[in-house]
């Protein structure tokens, strides 16, 4: 009996022991040039047992907590193809202490020359930019000039069709390996963070591009779409006002290129494209991409592309440093 005693209290013991072993948390934020992520996987691996932790960052950030004391990894994986996969290690966690770590992501360059800091250090130079509209001598707003591109801070989840969400997680598998860009072949949506320069006529809004295809024509002269388009990667484009705004229609697209996040497309896609110059240094983008044989209902993104007045578009040809196949991590 005094033995049963002794066994009972030892356990006893060791299980209040395990229990009030004391452990950390890691705190901190997702973020990149666009501003905090949403959504974001953070995971901490112990580097000495290979115990992963998970968190899902939201606008006020992250915590990972009730850590074993000990040293970790700390990782988020790719967003779509939007940013290259973040990885720190020998990240000390101590019993009973909170480390903070805010975490900044780092656009995907596709390996070429340029990368995000370069974009940054635009967007820094020309954020004190004011003024009015400047308008044509028509009274409508003048878009011409150059602009930093950006993707949506805060992008909502396409409503997809099963088989494009199980697209989405193949190329996701292969980190992206065959998107069209890394051949040197163009994105459908003008969205990503790169430089794009408008010239405005009265019939004409001509766009044009740093990568391929280089420009885009958006006919402004009253013209509607032909009936019997020949599929492209751009598709024909044709724009009005409303009001302030210029809304810009595109169809007859093959299916070849790629949505954003990796999402496919049918030859039914419908883009519709809004901008509108509320102030001198400012282009808001509104953008509606309608596919019914790939989603449930239209997938909206909202942006806002800054002016870079002391810019210019320069040449650039993907396949002279083409080194997205030769560097990508296949893991």
């Amino acid at each position: 009996m005094t033995r049963n005693r002794i066994s009972i209290a030892l356990f006893l013991l060791v299980s209040t022991a395990f229990a009030q072993e004391p452990q950390g948390t890691i705190t901190g934020t997702v973020s990149d040039a666009d501003g905090t992520v949403a959504d974001a996987t953070v995971e901490a691996k112990n580097m000495a047992t290979g115990t992963a932790y998970e968190a899902i960052s939201d606008r006020d950030g992250f915590t990972l907590s009730q850590l074993p004391a000990g040293t970790y990894e700390v990782s988020v994986p790719k967003l779509g193809w939007r940013t290259e996969r973040y990885v720190q290690s020998d990240v000390p966690v101590q019993a009973g202490q909170t480390l903070r770590l805010d975490i900044q992501l780092v656009r995907d360059n596709l390996g070429v020359i340029g990368d995000d800091l370069a974009f940054l250090a635009i967007r820094n130079k020309y954020a004190g930019l004011t003024g009015p509209t400047p308008r044509t001598a028509d009274g409508k707003p003048d878009l011409s000039g150059v602009w930093q591109g950006n993707f949506d801070p805060d992008p909502e989840a396409p409503a997809a069709l099963p088989w494009a969400s199980a697209v989405v997680e193949e190329r996701m598998a292969n980190h992206f390996r065959d998107m069209p860009p890394a051949s040197c072949l163009p994105d459908p949506i003008p969205i990503n963070p790169v430089m794009y320069k408008f010239i405005q006529t009265p019939s004409l809004l001509l766009q044009l591009f740093e990568f391929e295809p280089k420009y885009r024509q958006v006919f402004s002269d009253g013209r509607t779409h032909p009936e019997d388009l020949d599929p492209t990667w751009m598709g024909y484009s044709i724009g009005k006002w409303e009001g302030d705004t210029f809304v810009v229609e595109t169809i007859g697209f093959n299916d070849s290129s790629w949505l954003p996040d990796g999402y496919p497309h049918t030859e039914r896609l419908r883009v519709i494209e809004r901008f509108s110059r509320p102030d001198l240094a400012h282009l808001n983008v509104d953008v509606t991409i309608d596919d019914p044989g790939t989603f449930t209902t239209p997938w909206q993104l909202h942006m806002v592309w800054e002016l870079a007045p002391g810019e210019e578009i320069l040449e650039f040809i993907c396949n002279e440093n083409n080194k997205y196949h030769e560097n990508i991590a296949i893991q």
